[in-house]
């Protein structure tokens, strides 16, 4: 140090020395005494006071506060702790400014003490403090020693701002970073530096999303790097973010729609100007902006140039490199050029470790994959983000070239995205029908007649019955939700709905019968003829010869023709042998059947019965099940389930029914005379079974369970 003689020198020797035990502390104290004496007025002697009373726990006399002394003693102790490693101690020690002002306040212990009070402060991420520390040796000194040190100081500082404005880690960078430029001794600085302060300045605005802020520093710095061709790169690769207003490159990706694209385009370009200084930000922000304008072969070339110039070590651009490897196999996939298919191939696979595709822009990119290798098609799609804030029509196209690409699972859950996030009906129905193909392929006859019941609510409820037309006659996409014959009741009911399809409906309610008849069974035969003769009332000629073999068959089963017009003393002579009316529950039919209730009450007022209809229950089959549990144990004497009842509902319905003792059965309705006949022949049947004359108390069959 300057300020050091030869006996100083000595002193501090012989500190060290007692430091590592080659000497007793009690064999320096003696001579620190005679230095003093030598000259009692020359302060710089306190220096080695503070210094042996840290290294050596000597007790020393501490010179008066306030006196140049003292001043040297602190500037010993300081650099005592700063040896020892100790710099929290050192930081803790200059937190009080009145300290630090002292001690910068020596000119000769200024030169010496800022070096370590700089480490301490950015070895404890006390940056402001440090910046407090330069103003006031800025603001207090005006020599060339000052000077040289004040510029190392601020070199220094900038490198640690620079390194946190690239990881955002503080808000603090900006307020110091525009203290420093307003320094008068920032002018000074050589312009390759400033023009870093500039960037380091500008590039924290695009952090924050001041991006007019951003622009003006960037300039600023561009104007100071005429002679730093490298600097000047990435000083335009970073107003082309501004212009872009973007806060980093993590968010540059194509977009077809984007103002201030030729901005952008100019300031990318001036910073690939030098191809060999040129850092790869410039020339994939200019790879970027050219793809985005169409020009698939100038992007391939700025994309590759990109990828040749990224810094490979330590990692550091390992995102940008594979964003750079995702667009430059997307250019070139769109190109559709069959010599770099391989190429293209690799390096979007290399890329899909960190790049989230957007399938709606590269759509395109998509099909090829397809056509080229399934593997990494399917990879592709895998990368795509559904998650929160995804458009649903983004999510139906995922889940539609799953489909295209036979994988149902990751297609079903897709769809599913999309019904959680639509709201419109047109998306919502688009994913129900992927959802039943999914069913279809995975073989769930369950879950394709639960999606098929959800698609046919929704269709009728908007007034689609041409769509759910088309879809019920396409047996190949609802043939595992529905039967051949549940497709023809669908069907029916469908065309009570619409006009001008009287014939389609008879002609389906006659195959609908012949489809009963088939089974042999005389409950099916009488359900056959019940649906013919509802037929007759309209179309007499089409159903003349089926009626006539129904009632043959019949008699050949040893059974008449049910006489729905004897419907009310059938009911009468239940009621007779059960003391009261009886009671009837029909569980099943949606919004379209919920029109014939009227009837069937008025039906249950002409017969003489107890009637109550609950409606299908498809979002919750478990509530219908336990709604018609209690009405079993409130003690109903006939359960009839129409058809389109979820397997949930039918199954454990017809099974409390065994356990309480209640005749009940499935009926296909076609209409409503097909309940009318099953309602009569079960009414029938229960009533030739009944023996027992006396009246039965109601609730007697109904069992708690």
């Amino acid at each position: 140090m300057a300020w050091e003689s030869s006996i100083d020198r000595l002193i501090q020797q012989q500190v060290h020395l007692a430091e590592r035990g080659d000497l007793r502390p009690q064999q320096v104290e003696p001579l620190l005494a005679d230095l003093c004496a030598l000259d009692p007025t020359r302060a710089q002697s306190a220096f080695h006071l503070g210094y042996a009373k840290v290294l050596l726990g000597l007790t020393v006399a501490e010179p008066v506060l306030g006196s140049r002394a003292h001043r040297w003693f602190m500037f010993g102790v300081l650099r005592a702790h700063d040896r020892r490693g100790e710099r929290h101690w050192v930081a803790e020690l200059i937190q009080d400014p009145a300290c630090l002002i002292d001690l910068l306040g020596e000119p000769g212990i200024a030169a010496q003490c800022l070096p370590v009070v700089m480490r301490s402060l950015f070895g404890c991420g006390d940056l402001k403090l440090a910046m407090n520390a330069i103003e006031y040796l800025a603001t207090s000194t005006d020599s060339d020693d000052a000077n040289l040190l004040l510029d190392a100081s601020l070199t220094d500082l900038l490198s640690r701002l620079e390194t946190m404005v690239r990881a955002r880690e503080s808000d603090t960078v900006g307020p110091i970073l525009r203290r420093c430029v307003q320094l008068e001794a920032f002018r000074a600085l050589p312009a390759d530096v400033r023009a870093r302060y500039f960037r380091a300045l500008g590039e924290h605005h695009l952090h924050c999303g001041e991006f007019d802020a951003a622009g003006a520093e960037l300039s600023a710095a561009f104007d100071l790097t005429a002679q730093q061709a490298r600097l000047r790169s990435s000083v335009c690769a970073l107003a082309g973010l501004a212009a872009l207003r973007l806060h980093g490159f993590d968010e540059l990706e194509v977009q077809q729609k984007r103002g201030g694209r030729d901005e952008a385009a100019t300031w990318f370009g001036r910073g690939i100007e030098d191809v060999e200084q040129a850092v790869p930000e410039a020339w994939y922000g200019a790879g970027i902006v050219t793809y985005e304008a169409g020009d698939l072969d100038g992007a391939v070339e700025l994309l590759d140039h990109a990828m040749k110039s990224s810094r490979r070590s330590g990692g550091r651009d390992d995102q940008l490199l594979d964003r750079c490897r995702f667009y430059l196999a997307a250019a070139l996939l769109t190109k559709r050029d069959a010599e770099e298919a391989n190429r293209a191939l690799r390096l979007i696979e290399q890329a899909l470790n960190t790049v989230v595709p957007d399938l709606d822009t590269f759509y395109p990119v998509h099909e090829e994959l397809k056509k080229l290798d399934r593997r990494v098609a399917l990879r592709f799609l895998d990368s795509v983000d559904v998650a929160r804030g995804t458009a649903p029509d983004q999510i139906l196209i995922v889940a539609l070239e799953y489909l295209g690409l036979g994988e149902a699972e990751p297609a079903a859950a897709a769809a599913r995205r999309v019904l959680a996030v639509a709201v419109d009906l047109d998306q919502r129905v688009e994913a129900m029908r992927v959802l039943l193909t999914c069913c279809n392929m995975q073989g769930d006859r369950d879950g394709a007649r639960a999606t098929f019941e959800e698609i046919r609510d929704l269709l009728v409820q908007r007034g689609a019955f041409t769509e759910l037309e088309g879809l019920l006659r396409n047996e190949e996409f609802v043939g595992q939700a529905l039967d051949h014959l549940e497709i023809k009741c669908e069907l029916v009911a469908l065309y009570e709905e619409m006009d001008d399809r009287e014939i389609e409906k008879a002609t389906l309610q006659s195959a609908i019968a012949r489809s009963l008849r088939a089974r042999k069974d005389v409950a099916s035969m009488q359900e056959a003829l019940g649906i013919l003769r509802e037929v007759e009332t309209r179309f007499p000629d089409l159903v003349r010869d089926d009626i006539g073999a129904l009632t043959k068959l019949l008699a050949v089963n040893d059974s008449e023709p049910v006489d729905v017009d004897g419907g009310a003393a059938v009911a009468r002579r239940l009621a007779e042998r059960l003391g009261r009316p009886p009671r009837v529950l029909v569980a099943g039919g949606n919004e379209r059947q919920r029109r014939h209730h009227p009837r069937f009450f008025e039906l249950a007022e002409a017969w003489g019965f107890d009637g109550e209809w609950l409606m299908a229950n498809y979002s919750s089959p478990q509530k219908l099940v336990a709604s018609i549990d209690e009405q079993l144990t409130s003690g109903i004497d006939l359960l009839l389930l129409l058809h389109w009842n979820r397997h949930e509902t039918t199954e454990p319905a017809l099974e409390l029914a065994r356990r309480a003792g209640v005749p009940a059965r499935t009926v296909h309705y076609a209409g409503f005379t097909s309940l009318q006949v099953g309602l009569l022949e079960m009414l029938g049947q229960m009533a030739d079974r009944a023996a027992a004359p006396e009246p039965v108390a109601a609730g007697g069959r109904g069992k708690k369970r």
